[in-house]
């Protein structure tokens, strides 16, 4: 009967207890919400980020650079500046100016950006310092192309018409002009591809690692598109036109035409006409110890990628 009692005495004192720490903890959450819904006015530093910097420039104390506001808000708005460190960011093109060989930013000029910068809810009453002083290197700036590193192996039958470019096609590179005289492109890391038959894009990284750490490139990848194509062979016989013969000299030649095997897409296959090729020899090539020309293809559309004149010479007979 006791052990029966005094079990029934133990749940009655652990509901009591659970009944106390459940009205303890909302009571702890209901003061912490009144704190947090007040309004206090404290002192909190900001880290300077600069924007819109030139290219050639560069900032030699950016980092150093901090302002300290004062302000008014509630303790929601607080808590975030706790758990990290905020940033301010400012104009270099539009909120600072050039006085002698500094850089200055004042708060009569620039506190209509730093205001825009925070809500409603939150009241500034002062910003320290008042200027801030930053010092510029002008370094040297140069536009190199970039060059796709592609191996790429295509199916049998398929292609692409054009060369294949990145995009962007160049990037800036910006440091001392020592270090960027002698680089005239930037490569990509290696794109490796088998049995290619359709159309397909990729983004490259470009290949930093072995440049100079005072030389900057802001675009770090490109982008490529491969337009591969099924393509087919095509066949034309063209005329042969003899150029740069004199007015009292008449040259017979034969053959009068030639053969040409070109191979494009199918998409162009039945765009390409025999006007679309010029094919000659130049008289002034001619010498007495032999009695042909070679035929040269001199004009040929874009929408080809290879083309081959099966006649490689033109026997010619000089009548005066």
């Amino acid at each position: 009967m006791s052990l029966i009692s005094s079990t029934i005495k133990n749940i009655v004192r652990s509901r009591k207890l659970n009944v106390f720490l459940i009205f303890f903890i909302l009571a702890f959450f209901i003061l912490i919400l009144a704190r947090l819904s007040a309004s206090y006015t404290n002192t909190v530093k900001f880290k300077v980020v600069l924007k819109n910097i030139p290219d050639e420039m560069v900032v030699l104390n950016d980092s150093t650079n901090v302002l300290n506001f004062t302000m008014n808000t509630d303790g929601f708005e607080w808590l975030k500046y706790y758990f990290k460190t905020p940033s301010i960011d400012i104009d270099f093109k539009n909120e600072v100016r050039k006085s002698d060989s500094l850089y200055v930013w004042s708060l009569s000029r620039g506190y209509s950006g730093i205001n825009d910068q925070f809500g409603k809810n939150i009241e500034i009453k002062t910003i320290n310092p008042d200027t801030l002083l930053f010092k510029v290197d002008i370094n040297a700036v140069k536009k190199v192309p970039v060059m796709p590193n592609l191996k790429i192996n295509y199916s049998p039958g398929y292609n692409v018409l054009n060369s294949i470019v990145t995009n962007p096609d160049s990037v800036k590179i910006i440091g001392p002009k020592s270090l960027i005289s002698n680089i005239n492109n930037l490569e990509t890391n290696v794109l490796k591809r088998e049995n290619v038959n359709k159309p397909f894009n990729a983004r490259l990284a470009l290949k930093l690692d072995s440049l100079d750490s005072q030389i900057l490139v802001k675009t770090k990848s490109v982008s490529v598109d491969i337009l591969v194509e099924k393509f087919t062979e095509g066949t034309l016989t063209l005329p042969v036109e003899i150029i740069n013969v004199p007015k009292n000299v008449k040259v017979n030649y034969f053959p009068k035409t030639v053969n040409l095997s070109y191979y494009t897409s199918l998409e162009n296959y039945n765009k390409i006409t025999v006007d679309d090729f010029d094919v000659i020899c130049d008289f002034k090539e001619h010498n007495n110890k032999s009695t042909y020309l070679t035929p040269k293809l001199i004009k040929s559309p874009k929408t080809i990628k290879t083309a081959r004149l099966h006649e490689q010479k033109i026997e010619y007979i000089i009548s005066e």
